[in-house]
This record gives C-alpha cells, sequence and structure tokens, in this order.
C-alpha cells in the first residue's frame, strides 16, 4: 500500500535519536550518515534509470525501521514536483510473525496499489482467503512470476520505491516473489529495500540472503550497535554534556550500544536525577524503563533466544552449550546461535546479563511454576553429567521442590556437611526442604527432629510453635526414632510442657517393661533428677545399669552424655570433689560444641562450679561462648553466657555478673528462655543486691515467670536468689519464706546438697537477723554436718554464721578458717564480708592493728567486686582508717618485690635483720629497707602485723 512520508516522523522503539523534553524528538540519526549516505546514492542511481535491490539487516533495535522511515522521507522529498524523482510511486509493508503463515500475507500489502489482471487477482484472493498454508512449489511458481511481472509493469512510466521492513516475518510466498522480483530489477526504474532482522531463527530461513546476496543481485547494509562514542553522543542530546560525560561508559556497558536500551536507560537516569548538569554523581541509574526494553528487545527477537534469556535468567548466568540446550530444548547449535543473538542486542556479556536488572525483568514476569520446572530440570542435567552435588542441591533450593525422593536423602547429606562448616542458613533450607517432600514418615520425622536441632540455635520460640507438635505427634505415632525421644523430651521441659514430657517420660521407661534401661535413657534419668527433678515421680522403679569404665569410643557424644550423668550423680551424692573435675574437664576436652553436646558441656561446667572449681569452670565458660557466638548460634552462646554469670556471681565479680546477665537476655529475650529463665534472674537479683542497686533487683524480681520454673532448679535459684534480696531490703520473714521452700523443694527431690543450694546458711542469716542466734546456729551445724570436708564455699558461709553465734573470742578462729575457705574457692564478696566480720571482731578485743589491717582488705576488695553494700556496712570510724592509712603513707595494696616478700616472710617467721641477711646474703641495710617500703605497702606498722598482713596480702 502507499505510505504518505513526513520528515519529522514520530519516534519509534529501537531508533538511535534522541528525546528532548517528553513529546518531541530530535531527528538526529547517532552514526548512521554512512547508511543515509549509501541510501542516497541508491536514489541518485534509480533517477537515472537504474534500480536493484537493497537488503538492510540488523538486530532488533539496531535502528534498522528508523533508518527505513528517514529514507522514505527522503524518497517523499525527492518525489515532489521539479525533482529527480517527480512523480515516483512508493509501496510499503511490514512483515509480522502473526501473518507469516498466511499465503501472501506480506504481500497483500503491496497488491492493493498494484493493479494486477482480474483472473491473476482472483487467484491470488482464493490463495490469501485459504486457511491452509501453501509453500513455494511447481504449482505456485506460474503465480508467482505472473504477480513479479505486474509489479515490474508499475515501473514502465515512473520511478517505483518498495521498501518491505522485517522481512523474516515474511510468508513463504510473499518471499518467493520478492526473490524472483529482485532478479528482475537491474535495469528497471525500481529500487527494492528490504529490512531483516538477524540474530533470529526466521532470519536464517528467509530466503534473501540465499537467493539475492549470495547470487550477487543485491547489496547488503548490516547495522551494528552505537559505538561507546554514539552512546556518548546520544547522552550528550538526552542529559547534556555534563552529566554524558559521567555516565556515558557505565551506559554502553549496561547497553553494548542497543539503541532501545540506551534510550530505556537515559531515560530512566534522567528521571532519578532530572538531568541536570551539575548532578555530580557518577552511578547510572536504570529502572523500569531499561527492563521493559529488555523484555520488548526478547518479545521482538526470536523464540528460541527468548526462551534462551529466560533459562539463564532463571538459572542465574552462563552454562554449557550443552546444558543450556537441554534446558531449551533445542540442539547444541542452534543456543549457541541464541547466546550470540543475545550477544548482540547488548543483553548479554560473555554469557551473562549485562545487568541485574535484565534478569530481575525476565523473572518478574515467569510463574514460580516455570522457574521451578527450569531449576529441576537443571538438576537433572547436572545429575546425569555427575556434576557437582552442591550444583544440584541448589536447584532443588531455587525450585523449591524436588524431583524424586532419592533427592531427600541428597539433601539430609549436604545439610549434614553444611553444619559442619556452620552454614546454618543452607543446611535449614536443604533439611526444610527435604522435610516438605519425604514421603517416608520415619525418614520425616528423623528430619524434622534435625531440623528442630538446628533451629533451635537461634530460636527457641520457632521450635515450640513451629515443629515441636509435629514431634510429638511423631512420637505418639510411633513413627520418630527412639534416639530423638530425649531431645523432644528437652524442648518440652524447657518450654515447661510438664504435662506432655510426663507423659514421654511414662512412655520411655513403659518400653523397657520394668527390665534395665539403656545407658542412654540412664544418662537422661540423672540428667532429669538435677534439672528437672519433678520429672522423677514419673520414673518407675527400674535396675540400674551397673556402672560401666568410660569410653573413648569414636561415639565422643554419646560418652560425654555418660559421663556427665555421673558427675550430676557424684554431685548429687557427694562423692569427691577431685573425681568430679576429672570427668568434667574430660568432658570439656574430649566433646566438640554441637547439637548434641550443649547440654553435655553446660553440665560439666556446672558440676565444676558446684565443687567449687571456678578457676577451671571460667576459661572453659569464656572459650565455648567464643566458640558460640563464632558458630552463629545464639542459644548455646546465651545459655552459656548464664552460666558465666554464674561463675561471676560466685566469684564475687559482680560487675561481669550484671554484665553476663544482660548479655544472655539480650542474646535470647527473655520470653525464649522459658523454665531456665530463672537461672538468669537470680544472677542479677543477686548480683544488683549486693551493688546496693535495690531498685533494679526489685525489678528483676518483678518480671513475669512460668510457673512451671519452680519444678525445675532453675525456680531453686530463683527462690534461693529472691531470699537474698528480701533479706537485704530488710524483709526477713519474706526471705525465710524462700529459703524454707527452696530447703524443702531440695529435700522433697532429694538432692539437699549445700553446694547446689545452701538454703540453711541463708535462712540462719534471717534468723540472726530477728535475734534467733540459737536457731541460726543449728542450721549453721546442720550445714556443715551434710559437707564432708569443710573447704568448699557452703562450709565456708557455715562458719561465718557460726561465728556470729559465738562469742568474740571463738570468732577469729571460725572467721579465719572461713577466710581460708573462700581464698581457696575463689569466692571475693564472701571473703570480703568475712574480713569485714574479722576486722570488727579484732576491735572489739582490742586489737586495731588487725582490725584495720582487715578493715583494708575488706575495702579493697569490695571495691574491686563493685559491692557498694558491703563498702556501706564498714562502720564510719573504721572506714576512716583506710582513708588515714592512704594519706600518711601512701597507696597501700602494692604487691611485694620477690625480695621483699622473702624478707617479710623471714620477718614474720621471727627471724631478726642479721640473721634475714645472713640467710639472703645480703646487707643488714638492705633487710631494713625492704622492711620499710614492706610496712608501707601493706599498711602495717608493726612487726608483729607481718604475719597476718602477708596473709591477707595473700588473699
Amino acid at each position: 500500500m502507499s505510505t504518505a512520508i513526513r520528515r519529522n516522523s514520530p519516534h519509534v522503539p529501537g531508533s538511535c535519536t534522541s528525546q528532548c523534553g517528553i513529546w518531541g524528538f530530535f531527528s538526529v540519526l547517532i552514526e548512521r550518515e554512512e547508511y543515509l549516505r549509501q541510501f542516497r546514492g541508491r536514489l541518485d542511481s534509480l533517477a537515472e534509470g537504474s534500480g536493484g535491490t537493497v537488503v538492510l539487516n540488523g538486530p532488533v533495535a539496531s535502528g534498522r525501521t528508523r533508518l527505513l522511515r528517514e529514507f522514505l522521507a527522503d524518497v517523499a522529498e525527492r518525489s515532489t514536483p521539479g525533482r529527480a524523482l517527480a512523480g515516483s510511486l512508493v509501496l510499503s509493508a511490514t512483515g509480522s510473525p502473526a501473518s507469516k503463515h498466511l499465503p501472501f500475507g506480506l504481500l497483500a500489502q503491496l497488491l492493493g496499489s498494484i493493479t494486477l489482471p482480474l483472473d491473476l487477482r482472483r487467484e491470488v484472493e482464493v490463495i490469501t482467503s485459504s486457511a491452509v498454508e501453501l509453500a513455494p512449489g511447481p504449482a505456485t511458481t506460474g503465480l508467482v512470476h505472473r504477480i513479479a511481472e505486474s509489479t515490474l509493469a508499475l515501473a514502465a512510466d515512473r520511478p517505483v520505491v518498495i521498501v518491505v521492513d522485517d522481512v523474516q516475518d515474511g510468508d513463504e510466498l510473499s518471499l518467493e516473489c520478492l526473490v524472483h522480483l529482485a532478479r528482475r530489477l537491474v535495469a528497471t526504474r525500481m529500487l527494492l529495500v528490504l529490512a531483516v532482522r538477524t540474530g533470529t531463527a526466521d532470519s536464517g530461513r528467509c530466503h534473501v540472503y540465499g537467493h539475492l546476496l549470495h547470487e550477487g543481485i543485491g547489496s547488503g547494509m548490516r547495522l551494528s550497535p552505537l559505538s561507546e562514542r554514539g552512546v556518548a553522543a546520544l547522552a550528550v542530546e538526552r542529559l547534556g554534556r555534563a552529566t554524558a560525560d559521567r555516565v556515558a561508559a557505565a551506559c554502553f556497558a549496561v547497553t553494548g550500544g542497543n539503541c532501545l536500551l540506551v534510550n530505556a536507560v537515559l531515560e530512566d537516569h534522567a528521571a532519578v536525577i532530572g538531568g541536570l548538569p551539575l548532578q555530580r554523581d557518577n552511578r547510572l541509574v536504570p529502572g523500569e524503563a531499561y527492563g521493559r526494553a529488555v523484555l520488548a528487545c526478547l518479545d521482538r527477537g526470536d523464540e528460541v533466544a527468548r526462551r534462551a534469556a529466560e533459562v539463564l535468567a532463571v538459572i542465574g548466568g552462563a552454562r554449557s552449550p550443552a546444558m543450556l540446550a537441554a534446558l531449551v530444548g533445542v540442539d547444541e547449535r542452534v543456543v549457541v546461535d541464541a547466546v550470540e543473538a543475545l550477544e548482540s542486542i547488548g543483553l548479554l556479556d560473555r554469557g551473562r546479563f549485562r545487568h541485574p536488572l535484565a534478569r530481575e525483568a525476565l523473572l518478574a514476569r515467569l510463574s514460580a511454576d516455570e522457574c521451578a520446572e527450569v531449576h529441576l530440570r537443571a538438576a537433572a542435567h547436572v545429575q546425569r553429567q555427575e556434576g557437582p552435588v552442591d550444583e544440584v542441591v541448589d536447584h532443588f533450593l531455587a525450585a523449591d521442590r524436588v524431583g524424586d525422593q532419592g533427592a531427600v536423602s541428597l539433601l539430609q547429606c549436604v545439610a549434614e556437611r553444611m553444619l559442619i562448616v556452620d552454614d546454618v542458613d543452607r543446611a535449614l533450607r536443604c533439611l526444610r526442604l527435604a522435610a516438605e517432600h519425604c514421603v517416608d514418615q520415619r525418614q520425616r520425622a528423623t528430619i524434622i527432629s534435625r531440623l528442630v536441632s538446628v533451629v533451635w540455635r537461634s530460636s527457641t520460640v520457632a521450635v515450640a510453635q513451629q515443629y515441636l507438635p509435629a514431634l510429638v505427634e511423631a512420637l505418639h505415632e510411633g513413627t520418630l526414632p527412639d534416639t530423638q525421644v530425649p531431645a523432644v523430651l528437652r524442648y518440652l521441659l524447657w518450654h515447661g510442657d510438664m504435662d506432655e514430657a510426663g507423659a514421654v517420660v511414662a512412655r520411655l521407661y513403659a518400653e523397657h517393661d520394668g527390665g534395665p534401661v539403656t545407658e542412654e535413657v540412664e544418662s537422661l534419668e540423672w540428667w532429669l533428677r538435677h534439672t528437672y527433678p519433678s520429672m522423677a515421680e514419673h520414673i518407675p522403679p527400674h535396675p540400674r545399669v551397673p556402672p560401666a569404665p568410660v569410653r573413648t569410643t569414636p561415639d565422643t557424644t554419646a560418652a560425654g552424655r555418660v559421663i556427665a550423668a555421673k558427675l550430676v550423680s557424684s554431685v548429687l551424692v557427694g562423692d569427691d570433689s577431685d573425681e568430679v573435675v576429672i570427668g568434667a574437664q574430660q568432658v570439656l576436652q574430649s566433646c566438640p560444641l554441637g547439637e548434641d553436646t550443649i547440654e553435655t558441656l553446660v553440665t560439666a561446667l556446672i558440676a565444676l562450679v558446684h565443687v567449687d572449681r571456678l578457676d577451671l569452670a571460667r576459661p572453659w565458660c569464656d572459650e565455648l561462648i567464643a566458640r558460640a557466638g563464632e558458630r552463629r548460634a545464639p542459644t548455646w552462646e546465651a545459655v552459656l553466657t548464664a552460666v558465666r554469670a554464674d561463675i561471676a556471681l560466685r566469684e564475687g565479680d559482680l560487675g561481669e555478673t550484671v554484665r553476663c546477665g544482660y548479655a544472655a537476655l539480650e542474646t535470647m529475650p527473655a520470653h525464649s528462655w522459658g523454665t531456665n529463665i530463672g537461672h538468669v534472674r537470680a544472677s542479677l537479683i543477686v548480683a544488683h543486691t549486693c551493688m546496693d542497686e535495690f531498685e533494679k533487683a526489685a525489678e528483676q524480681v518483678r518480671q513475669p515467670l512460668p510457673d512451671s520454673m519452680f519444678e525445675s532448679r532453675f525456680g531453686l535459684h530463683y527462690l534461693f536468689a529472691r531470699g537474698q534480696y528480701y533479706l537485704a531490703v530488710d524483709r526477713p520473714y519474706a526471705a525465710l519464706s524462700d529459703f524454707w521452700a527452696c530447703g524443702e523443694l531440695l529435700v522433697k527431690w532429694d538432692m539437699d546438697v549445700p553446694s547446689i543450694a545452701p538454703w540453711r546458711s541463708e535462712a540462719a542469716q534471717c534468723h540472726l537477723a530477728l535475734g534467733q542466734h540459737d536457731r541460726a546456729r543449728e542450721l549453721a551445724e546442720e550445714q556443715l554436718a551434710r559437707i564432708p570436708r569443710h573447704t568448699s564455699r557452703a562450709a565456708g558461709l557455715a562458719m561465718r554464721v557460726l561465728a556470729a553465734t559465738a562469742p568474740p573470742a571463738e570468732r577469729v578462729g571460725l572467721l579465719e578458717a572461713a577466710a581460708e575457705v573462700f581464698t581457696r574457692c575463689g569466692a571475693r564478696f564472701h571473703l570480703a564480708r568475712t574480713l569485714l566480720d574479722l576486722g570488727n571482731t579484732h576491735h572489739d578485743l582490742g586489737d586495731d592493728a588487725k582490725a584495720r589491717i582487715a578493715i583494708r582488705q575488706t575495702q579493697r576488695i569490695a571495691k574491686e567486686c563493685r559491692a557498694k553494700r558491703l563498702q556501706r556496712e564498714v562502720p564510719h570510724q573504721r572506714a576512716a582508717w583506710v582513708s588515714e592509712d592512704t594519706s600518711s603513707e601512701g597507696q597501700t595494696g602494692e604487691e611485694l618485690s620477690d625480695a621483699e616478700n622473702r624478707v617479710a616472710t623471714l620477718a614474720s617467721l621471727g627471724y631478726t635483720n642479721r640473721q634475714i641477711a645472713d640467710k639472703l646474703y645480703v646487707t643488714i641495710s638492705t633487710v631494713e629497707q625492704h622492711l620499710t617500703r614492706t610496712y608501707r605497702k601493706l599498711g602495717i606498722t608493726r612487726r608483729s602485723d607481718i604475719a597476718i598482713a602477708l596473709r591477707l596480702q595473700a588473699v
């Protein structure tokens, strides 16, 4: 059909022009001047009576259509009266995928302007009205020849220009006719311009190449993408020189010079920065327009190229041609051509998308099922090629489904390997996917149990809300493996579901029908009796497992549980502390931190705490906390930090206790702690109380607690701590109530061991506050009687109470013995309290020199412990001794040098200065100088005070 051409034609997608404002467009063509020059030359030849054929080819959005319109505009200008091509006839047509299978679908656009013989026109109409595709052959040769001759007749009296765009989308008969026509144009006044989009399967099918260019009939013009200079010129027109200089290189890198993409990127960038010349941001800002342009390029291109782009978007970048061909479903050669086409239009660079937004745009219009199907095919291909297992799993995870049940076991294996390297996120994804698609119920229960143990690392609440009901259901249905039952029991107890936990315990022992239980169950029983002693009522009588030697088998986890169980039993029955220390260190040294060992390791630490080996427990606990942090396990870290707070409290490091307590609550919120919250609250209550921070302690007391906590040892710790708070704020009856409640539970649960909670000595303090000294003495003596060796922290507490009930002359020995115990245990806060009592006793006995030494050490230790309450308890007159000593004799508390310590030790044993000089091979003057410095550092003035001062200095 005839087409009117305007000089300033509207902008079309893919044209290499620059936009001005919103509505208008410049008609400048970037890097297309040579092509226009060639077209002008062909028009000059046409004016001289020499026609011919021009084949213009180029990839999608290379500016073919825009160049054709510019050419048609030139033809229209030359066709005006008085010009060389005056009266020319211009015909144009455009191929379309929708009509490529219609006979003469493309040519019909031209035939409307061609006068055909009536019989020929009817014959064409019959063919075009038929729904059956008709391929070129002997039956159509005559028809094609007659149409071509009728078309040539148009050039008998005037020049004719025929322009056909998107020839690759033309039907076979139309293309056959155009080829036949092209062969006849050499000596005619007809110019045939055919535009072909390359990089498609249809462009390879198009006969124009084979029948025209290869025969030397037509001339070819190949459009290339814009160069970097061309992109810069276009950017100048759109954004101005200043902005273009900053973003042109990036624009070229993103688009590869594709005109459509370049214009879209510049449009996005202008929308964001407003195209301001003063903008100093060098970053390019592709956006929605770029994404739409990417999709437009693919939709206007080849189907295979589009599918290849979609597959690359889904699987995330370059893959081997063989794999890509398998996923697209075509031959490898075809897919290679498709990738080259995608690179030619600026979407890919070496098999990868030039910009992430291109991939995102493609993924946005693909459904989840479509993406999953690609990943499953990719996983199957990698498996067939015996490729990396991780790559197979990556595709399963991306698809969020599996190809078969064999993939479930594969996911389990990869999850375990990921846990070894602490890739928790990937392990969780593998286990969740395996659990979701596993059809074997026993295997599924095992997977869920393993999944829960990993989730427990970071969220105890998620376990309770999402997975624990499924595990309990599997337990009742009998699909949960026996080895996983103890773990489920621990989860239930943590969250305070005592009824369900009791049922699980009863079920566990019912399976043994009164016979001996396994070693695993035996170790679980000891853990229950220590941590959740209320569960003991659900344990039926049964034969005990005979003691067996500790295994050093490869199964370190199981061996560690057995040793930990023996540690608990040793603590509960009061066995030799040395054996407990050996067993605890064996566990700590042999069991790596993990889901299956965290409880065992905590038990070993607590055992060391109960036997007052804080010096061993502290470094082990610090190391485990660091490991838990490195392994991204906040639950483990929080539990271990709570144990560290307890260790610091027993050492008298109140500041560290508070820090660890709040760090534990920050690492794991209070609502996630379940029954264990009592452990953390207890440490904070006691620490704040000792630091004279009663309001902060009261705040901890006011916090809500689960009722089930008081069925665990954590409830014991809490009652014991709250009682100390009540006693400190002068509420002795409330304190006594808590201590007796603690004691009754300990007796009821058959774990009345002073090392767990020395409730009798604290209850005795309440009776002392109430003036009931006889009752206080009875309780202290009872506590001492329950301690085999009077070297424990609990023994020191009882001795201090006994001293308070004894006459002043008898107190000194008890207090000195208590101070020795606390020194050995590292209990600095209790040591300071004992020294305060000792100083007051010496003062009452009239020995102010010894009292001064004890009070000064009390003040020093109390300050180091941040025990404000203890500093406040020092009588004002005696507290002044410290300031007097400091002002008159300099700063005391300095460490003695080795030489000074040797001299002082001999002096305390009664040696004279001359005897000391002879023994140490020094002069008498040197001995005198060392003693002078020793007096100053120890804060004493008499030789007789050296012995006690040295003892306190050692403390």
